[in-house]
Protein backbone atom coordinates (compact mmCIF):
# COMPACT_ATOMS: atom_id res chain seq x y z
CA UNK A 1 0.00 0.00 0.00
CA UNK A 2 1.35 3.45 -0.93
CA UNK A 3 1.87 6.15 1.71
CA UNK A 4 -1.03 8.16 0.27
CA UNK A 5 -3.36 5.14 0.17
CA UNK A 6 -2.40 4.29 3.75
CA UNK A 7 -3.18 7.80 4.96
CA UNK A 8 -6.52 7.91 3.11
CA UNK A 9 -7.44 4.51 4.53
CA UNK A 10 -6.52 5.59 8.05
CA UNK A 11 -8.41 8.88 7.80
CA UNK A 12 -11.52 6.99 6.73
CA UNK A 13 -11.16 4.74 9.76
CA UNK A 14 -10.46 7.70 12.03
CA UNK A 15 -14.10 8.74 11.91
CA UNK A 16 -15.11 5.38 13.32
CA UNK A 17 -12.41 5.69 15.97
CA UNK A 18 -13.66 9.18 16.85
CA UNK A 19 -17.24 7.90 17.08
CA UNK A 20 -16.08 5.24 19.56
CA UNK A 21 -14.13 7.88 21.44
CA UNK A 22 -17.26 10.02 21.85
CA UNK A 23 -19.23 7.00 23.01
CA UNK A 24 -16.64 6.40 25.74
CA UNK A 25 -16.93 10.03 26.90
CA UNK A 26 -20.68 10.80 26.81
CA UNK A 27 -20.21 14.09 28.68
CA UNK A 28 -18.39 15.74 25.75
CA UNK A 29 -21.45 16.39 23.55
CA UNK A 30 -23.17 17.90 26.59
CA UNK A 31 -20.12 20.11 27.23
CA UNK A 32 -20.16 21.43 23.66
CA UNK A 33 -23.92 21.92 23.52
CA UNK A 34 -24.12 23.87 26.77
CA UNK A 35 -20.87 25.82 26.41
CA UNK A 36 -21.65 26.90 22.84
CA UNK A 37 -25.31 27.49 23.78
CA UNK A 38 -26.53 25.70 20.65
CA UNK A 39 -30.24 26.33 20.08
CA UNK A 40 -32.85 25.57 17.39
CA UNK A 41 -33.03 28.07 14.56
CA UNK A 42 -29.48 29.34 14.91
CA UNK A 43 -27.14 30.09 12.04
CA UNK A 44 -23.78 28.48 12.83
CA UNK A 45 -20.60 28.96 10.80
CA UNK A 46 -17.63 26.59 11.08
CA UNK A 47 -14.55 28.40 9.73
CA UNK A 48 -11.69 26.30 8.36
CA UNK A 49 -13.98 23.29 8.30
CA UNK A 50 -11.74 20.96 6.27
CA UNK A 51 -13.66 17.79 5.33
CA UNK A 52 -16.52 18.83 7.61
CA UNK A 53 -16.20 16.48 10.57
CA UNK A 54 -16.77 19.20 13.18
CA UNK A 55 -19.39 20.87 10.96
CA UNK A 56 -21.46 17.71 10.96
CA UNK A 57 -20.87 17.28 14.70
CA UNK A 58 -22.38 20.74 15.27
CA UNK A 59 -25.42 19.75 13.20
CA UNK A 60 -25.90 16.59 15.28
CA UNK A 61 -25.54 18.55 18.52
CA UNK A 62 -28.40 20.78 17.36
CA UNK A 63 -30.48 17.74 16.32
CA UNK A 64 -30.39 19.32 12.84
CA UNK A 65 -32.51 22.21 14.14
CA UNK A 66 -29.77 24.76 13.39
CA UNK A 67 -28.41 25.76 9.98
CA UNK A 68 -24.69 25.00 9.80
CA UNK A 69 -22.34 26.39 7.13
CA UNK A 70 -18.75 25.19 6.73
CA UNK A 71 -16.12 27.50 5.17
CA UNK A 72 -12.76 26.33 3.85
CA UNK A 73 -10.16 27.61 1.38
CA UNK A 74 -9.42 24.15 -0.03
CA UNK A 75 -11.79 23.16 -2.83
CA UNK A 76 -11.04 19.42 -2.45
CA UNK A 77 -11.90 19.61 1.24
CA UNK A 78 -15.22 21.25 0.38
CA UNK A 79 -15.97 18.53 -2.17
CA UNK A 80 -15.12 15.77 0.34
CA UNK A 81 -17.20 17.49 3.04
CA UNK A 82 -20.21 17.74 0.74
CA UNK A 83 -20.02 14.05 -0.25
CA UNK A 84 -19.63 12.86 3.35
CA UNK A 85 -22.48 15.10 4.50
CA UNK A 86 -24.77 13.60 1.88
CA UNK A 87 -23.78 10.10 3.01
CA UNK A 88 -24.53 11.08 6.60
CA UNK A 89 -27.95 12.42 5.51
CA UNK A 90 -27.25 15.83 7.00
CA UNK A 91 -27.53 17.92 3.82
CA UNK A 92 -30.83 19.38 4.96
CA UNK A 93 -29.09 21.37 7.70
CA UNK A 94 -25.44 21.49 6.55
CA UNK A 95 -23.85 23.19 3.54
CA UNK A 96 -20.37 24.37 2.53
CA UNK A 97 -18.77 27.33 0.82
CA UNK A 98 -15.29 28.07 -0.48
CA UNK A 99 -13.69 30.97 1.36
CA UNK A 100 -10.63 32.46 3.04
CA UNK A 101 -10.51 32.75 6.83
CA UNK A 102 -9.15 36.30 6.49
CA UNK A 103 -11.97 37.27 4.12
CA UNK A 104 -15.00 35.12 4.87
CA UNK A 105 -17.58 35.38 2.03
CA UNK A 106 -20.49 36.35 4.28
CA UNK A 107 -22.12 39.66 5.16
CA UNK A 108 -21.67 41.41 8.49
CA UNK A 109 -23.76 39.94 11.29
CA UNK A 110 -24.69 36.73 9.46
CA UNK A 111 -24.18 34.13 12.21
CA UNK A 112 -25.50 33.53 15.71
CA UNK A 113 -22.41 31.42 16.41
CA UNK A 114 -19.11 31.46 14.51
CA UNK A 115 -16.55 28.87 15.53
CA UNK A 116 -13.41 27.04 14.49
CA UNK A 117 -11.60 23.91 15.57
CA UNK A 118 -7.79 23.52 15.33
CA UNK A 119 -7.58 26.36 12.79
CA UNK A 120 -5.83 29.22 14.59
CA UNK A 121 -2.82 27.02 15.36
CA UNK A 122 -2.03 26.94 11.63
CA UNK A 123 -2.24 30.71 11.08
CA UNK A 124 0.40 33.41 11.27
CA UNK A 125 -2.29 36.02 12.07
CA UNK A 126 -4.81 34.40 14.43
CA UNK A 127 -6.03 37.77 15.74
CA UNK A 128 -6.93 38.88 12.21
CA UNK A 129 -8.89 35.65 11.76
CA UNK A 130 -10.82 36.08 15.03
CA UNK A 131 -11.68 39.68 14.10
CA UNK A 132 -13.06 38.42 10.77
CA UNK A 133 -15.06 35.76 12.60
CA UNK A 134 -16.47 38.50 14.83
CA UNK A 135 -17.40 40.60 11.78
CA UNK A 136 -19.75 37.94 10.41
CA UNK A 137 -21.32 37.36 13.86
CA UNK A 138 -24.49 39.13 14.98
CA UNK A 139 -24.43 41.59 17.84
CA UNK A 140 -25.12 39.46 20.89
CA UNK A 141 -23.84 36.36 19.11
CA UNK A 142 -20.79 34.30 20.03
CA UNK A 143 -17.38 33.50 18.57
CA UNK A 144 -15.74 30.29 19.77
CA UNK A 145 -12.53 28.37 19.15
CA UNK A 146 -11.24 24.94 20.11
CA UNK A 147 -7.45 24.72 20.03
CA UNK A 148 -4.71 22.63 21.58
CA UNK A 149 -2.86 23.94 24.62
CA UNK A 150 0.48 23.39 26.31
CA UNK A 151 -1.02 21.53 29.26
CA UNK A 152 -0.10 17.93 28.59
CA UNK A 153 1.95 15.03 29.85
CA UNK A 154 3.99 12.03 28.84
CA UNK A 155 5.68 9.72 31.31
CA UNK A 156 7.09 6.22 30.96
CA UNK A 157 7.81 4.91 34.49
CA UNK A 158 10.10 2.29 32.99
CA UNK A 159 12.21 4.88 31.12
CA UNK A 160 12.38 8.25 32.92
CA UNK A 161 15.34 9.37 30.77
CA UNK A 162 13.34 8.96 27.57
CA UNK A 163 10.38 10.71 29.23
CA UNK A 164 12.54 13.78 29.90
CA UNK A 165 13.97 13.69 26.38
CA UNK A 166 10.50 13.45 24.82
CA UNK A 167 9.27 16.33 26.96
CA UNK A 168 12.23 18.46 25.88
CA UNK A 169 11.60 17.57 22.22
CA UNK A 170 7.95 18.64 22.50
CA UNK A 171 8.94 22.03 23.88
CA UNK A 172 11.68 22.51 21.28
CA UNK A 173 9.37 21.54 18.42
CA UNK A 174 6.72 24.09 19.46
CA UNK A 175 9.40 26.79 19.84
CA UNK A 176 10.90 25.85 16.46
CA UNK A 177 7.58 26.14 14.63
CA UNK A 178 7.06 29.57 16.20
CA UNK A 179 10.57 30.72 15.23
CA UNK A 180 10.61 29.35 11.67
CA UNK A 181 6.97 29.76 10.63
CA UNK A 182 5.50 32.33 12.99
CA UNK A 183 2.76 29.94 14.14
CA UNK A 184 1.68 29.16 17.70
CA UNK A 185 0.95 25.46 17.54
CA UNK A 186 -0.22 25.29 21.16
CA UNK A 187 -2.28 28.45 21.12
CA UNK A 188 -5.00 27.39 23.57
CA UNK A 189 -3.81 29.38 26.59
CA UNK A 190 -3.51 32.53 24.47
CA UNK A 191 -7.09 32.46 23.18
CA UNK A 192 -8.67 34.64 25.92
CA UNK A 193 -6.13 37.41 25.23
CA UNK A 194 -6.69 37.14 21.48
CA UNK A 195 -10.45 37.29 21.94
CA UNK A 196 -10.12 40.40 24.13
CA UNK A 197 -7.95 42.12 21.51
CA UNK A 198 -10.57 41.22 18.89
CA UNK A 199 -13.15 43.26 20.84
CA UNK A 200 -15.12 40.33 22.28
CA UNK A 201 -16.49 40.36 25.82
CA UNK A 202 -17.93 37.94 28.40
CA UNK A 203 -15.04 35.63 27.54
CA UNK A 204 -15.25 32.17 29.08
CA UNK A 205 -13.23 28.95 28.79
CA UNK A 206 -13.31 25.23 29.44
CA UNK A 207 -10.52 22.69 29.19
CA UNK A 208 -11.14 19.35 27.49
CA UNK A 209 -8.52 16.94 28.82
CA UNK A 210 -7.73 13.69 27.07
CA UNK A 211 -5.68 10.95 28.72
CA UNK A 212 -4.79 7.58 27.28
CA UNK A 213 -2.73 4.47 27.89
CA UNK A 214 -1.97 1.63 25.52
CA UNK A 215 -3.07 -0.74 28.27
CA UNK A 216 -6.59 0.75 28.50
CA UNK A 217 -9.04 -2.13 27.81
CA UNK A 218 -11.64 0.37 26.54
CA UNK A 219 -9.47 0.85 23.44
CA UNK A 220 -9.29 -1.99 20.94
CA UNK A 221 -5.82 -3.36 20.29
CA UNK A 222 -6.35 -3.00 16.54
CA UNK A 223 -7.19 0.68 17.01
CA UNK A 224 -4.14 1.29 19.19
CA UNK A 225 -1.86 -0.34 16.61
CA UNK A 226 -3.49 1.52 13.71
CA UNK A 227 -2.85 4.85 15.42
CA UNK A 228 0.74 3.85 16.22
CA UNK A 229 1.39 2.87 12.61
CA UNK A 230 -0.07 6.11 11.31
CA UNK A 231 1.92 8.24 13.77
CA UNK A 232 5.07 6.29 12.90
CA UNK A 233 4.54 6.81 9.17
CA UNK A 234 4.12 10.55 9.70
CA UNK A 235 7.26 10.62 11.86
CA UNK A 236 9.31 8.95 9.11
CA UNK A 237 7.94 11.32 6.46
CA UNK A 238 8.60 14.42 8.54
CA UNK A 239 11.82 13.61 10.37
CA UNK A 240 14.03 15.84 8.20
CA UNK A 241 11.68 18.81 8.59
CA UNK A 242 11.16 18.10 12.27
CA UNK A 243 14.92 18.12 12.82
CA UNK A 244 14.94 21.73 11.55
CA UNK A 245 12.22 22.67 14.03
CA UNK A 246 14.01 20.94 16.91
CA UNK A 247 17.32 22.62 16.05
CA UNK A 248 15.60 26.02 15.90
CA UNK A 249 13.99 25.22 19.26
CA UNK A 250 17.37 24.72 20.92
CA UNK A 251 18.14 20.99 20.77
CA UNK A 252 21.51 19.78 19.51
CA UNK A 253 21.90 17.36 16.60
CA UNK A 254 23.12 14.70 19.04
CA UNK A 255 20.04 15.12 21.25
CA UNK A 256 17.72 14.97 18.23
CA UNK A 257 19.38 11.83 16.85
CA UNK A 258 19.12 10.16 20.25
CA UNK A 259 15.44 11.10 20.52
CA UNK A 260 14.63 9.87 17.00
CA UNK A 261 16.47 6.58 17.49
CA UNK A 262 14.81 5.86 20.79
CA UNK A 263 11.34 6.78 19.48
CA UNK A 264 11.90 4.50 16.48
CA UNK A 265 13.08 1.54 18.56
CA UNK A 266 10.27 2.01 21.04
CA UNK A 267 7.56 2.14 18.36
CA UNK A 268 8.89 -0.87 16.44
CA UNK A 269 9.01 -2.92 19.63
CA UNK A 270 5.40 -2.04 20.47
CA UNK A 271 4.19 -2.88 16.96
CA UNK A 272 5.93 -6.25 17.01
CA UNK A 273 4.92 -7.30 20.52
CA UNK A 274 1.22 -7.15 21.41
CA UNK A 275 1.82 -8.30 24.98
CA UNK A 276 4.34 -5.53 25.63
CA UNK A 277 2.05 -2.97 24.02
CA UNK A 278 -0.94 -4.01 26.10
CA UNK A 279 1.13 -3.90 29.29
CA UNK A 280 2.79 -0.55 28.58
CA UNK A 281 2.21 1.74 31.60
CA UNK A 282 3.23 4.96 29.78
CA UNK A 283 0.83 7.81 30.44
CA UNK A 284 -0.16 10.29 27.72
CA UNK A 285 -2.32 13.39 28.13
CA UNK A 286 -3.27 16.39 26.01
CA UNK A 287 -5.63 19.32 26.39
CA UNK A 288 -7.90 21.35 24.17
CA UNK A 289 -9.07 24.81 25.18
CA UNK A 290 -12.65 25.76 24.34
CA UNK A 291 -12.98 29.55 24.50
CA UNK A 292 -15.86 31.82 23.52
CA UNK A 293 -16.70 35.50 23.61
CA UNK A 294 -19.74 37.64 22.89
CA UNK A 295 -19.90 40.35 20.23
CA UNK A 296 -21.29 43.52 21.76
CA UNK A 297 -22.82 46.42 19.86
Amino acid sequence: MSKLAFRVSYLRRSRELYRRYLESKPWLPQLYTTFLNIRPGQRIVDVGCGPGDFTRHLARLSNQKATVLGIDANEKSIQAATIDTEKARLSQSVSYRLGDVYKIPLQDGYADLTCCRTLLMHLTEPLKAVKEMARITKTGGSVAALEGGKMGAFYDPEDPDYSRLAERAEEAWIDGVRILEGKEFRIGEKLPGIFKKAGLSEIKAEVQADAWLHSDPRRRLTDVKAELRFDYSIFKERRRKDRKYLLAGGMSNAQITSYFNRLEARTEEFLSNDVKLRNDPSFYAATFFLVSGVKKG
